[in-house]
């Protein structure tokens, strides 16, 4: 075990990589969409391409707002390659998530020696909830991590008083802001915040002069405007109003499609949830941060950067709690600290080599088994995958759409692949009105809802399987004319 962990920590960036494309494409071709959001940044980044417009994203016709527009350029770079598919939608994610890796990799050589990095690397790669969905499914969520580290190395470096490098890393950081942003909005410039209290709290180990600090926040907000600009323009102000307002101002105080606490009680009782969740996600290293923590904790005042990487981390952990909307990964950008923190700490111990190997070993075998065998055997379950495969030979590019009572985004996906015409989307009580569309056309209903229509001629054809998102077995009726 030791020597394996020898020649893997010899030339830990080269190893990172291997691990990172082993791992994070394993799958990704196989396992249709099942979340919400994938589908939607997904088919919004080929409605760009269709539209020939790069500024504004656009979901089933009408404009998107939900997240700024570089995770869609990057996708529709991804498209150009690989064609439009599942692989090619999230491959972006998998590359930053594999960035990510070698970015804690490079930090931890240069903080800790090849052991570091390794262990820094590996330990984020293979987290249980990183490496099986953050890591690659097609959403803003992994640009948006890869940015807020390259921000926190890049604020480190920045901030050393002694760095003779400081004009190249202010450069990086700031850029790491402005793209940042630009992945996911202002949650990205957390980092920030640590620099802040750096300099606060320990003023004789982190310089950071005011007039070069004002100049680098305006390079970063110009950086951004070059896009926002014009996507403001081409809203006329919506995409600030609705995509700030509502989708980062409600979702901190209010709960978005009920994914929060119901009344303060519960609110109060959901502060904790990210510091018991983190185990969970970030397991199997989890475990060995407690110890770890409380073997560290006496020598804080003297390890500025193992402060700076908690301090950042806890940032996160502390802004999500205290926002209303609450999901599993949000506190997801303190990870590549944590795991950098925890490499730093346990690399030295006499054992580690035989009890990383053991548990990277699990994972490597726990993560492939899931995203190749486990994606194989739901692939044939999942309700939209049965109903495409059921209903792809019936489709023609003029054939018009409509999804009454069953309303994925995965279904739009879906059709788009071959018809030109916007899906529709609509209540049960709404599908007669679809039935009087000129043919081709195809209605999608619940077969309990069959009887509601008022004429069911055409063609009928049975679909059932799994509606991922509701967790549940749900049988539909296809009418085709």
């Amino acid at each position: 075990m030791s020597s394996w962990f020898d020649k893997l920590a010899a030339k830990p960036q080269r190893a990172i990589l291997l691990l990172g494309f082993v791992l994070l494409l394993a799958g990704n071709a196989i396992l249709p969409m099942t979340d919400r959001d994938e589908a939607r940044f997904s088919e919004a980044s080929r409605e760009m391409i269709q539209r020939g417009d790069y500024i504004v994203p656009w979901f089933n016709g009408a404009w998107r707002f939900d997240k700024p527009v570089l995770i869609y350029w990057c996708q529709i770079a991804s498209y150009k390659i690989f064609g439009v598919n599942e692989f090619a939608a999230r491959l972006p994610s998998a590359l930053f998530c594999i960035g990510t890796a070698l970015l804690l990799a490079r930090w931890g050589q240069k903080a800790g020696g090849n052991k570091t990095a390794l262990l820094a690397g590996a330990m984020f790669l293979t987290a249980l909830h990183v490496a099986v969905v953050i890591g690659r499914i097609a959403t803003a969520d992994m640009a948006m991590i890869f940015f807020c580290t390259l921000a926190a190395w890049s604020g480190w470096e920045l901030t050393r008083p002694e760095n003779p490098a400081r004009k190249t890393w202010w450069w990086i950081f700031y850029l790491a802001l402005a793209l940042g942003f630009l992945a996911k909005g202002p949650v990205a410039w957390l980092p920030f915040g640590g620099m802040i209290l750096g300099r606060a709290l320990r003023p004789q180990a982190f310089r950071l002069p005011l007039n070069e600090t004002i100049v680098g926040l305006c390079v970063a907000v110009a950086l951004v405007a070059l896009w926002g600009g014009p996507a403001l323009a081409q809203t006329g102000g919506q995409f600030w109003s609705v995509g700030m307002g509502e989708h980062v101002f409600n979702r901190s105080v209010g709960v978005i499609n009920g994914h929060g606490p119901k009344d303060t009680l519960q609110y109060l009782a959901l502060l904790p949830l990210y510091f018991l969740i983190f185990f969970a996600s970030f397991f199997p290293w989890s475990i060995r941060v407690p110890t770890a923590l409380h073997r560290w904790w006496p020598d804080r005042r003297r390890d500025d950067l193992g402060w700076f990487l908690l301090v950042n981390a806890l940032i996160v952990f502390i802004v999500f709690s205290l926002v209303k909307t609450k999901l599993p990964h949000y506190t997801m950008p303190a990870f590549p600290l944590i795991a950098l923190w925890l490499a730093r700490q346990i690399s030295g111990e006499a054992q580690i080599s035989a009890w990383f190997t053991r548990w990277l070993a699990l994972m490597v075998a726990i993560i492939l088994a899931v995203t190749v065998g486990g994606f194989t055997f739901a692939r044939s379950h999942v309700l939209t995958q049965n109903l495409w495969n059921a209903t792809k030979t019936q489709v023609r590019p003029e054939t018009k759409v409509g999804c009454f009572g069953f309303i994925e985004p995965s279904l739009v996906w879906k059709f788009r692949a071959v018809t030109t015409n916007y899906v529709t989307l609509g209540t049960v009580n709404q599908a007669k009105d679809f039935l009087t569309n000129t043919p081709p056309f195809i209605l999608v209903i619940p077969t309990e809802s069959l009887t509601n229509l008022p004429d069911t001629n055409g063609t009928l054809i049975s679909v059932s399987g799994l509606d991922v998102v509701k967790f549940k077995n749900r049988n539909l009726t296809v009418i085709v004319r």
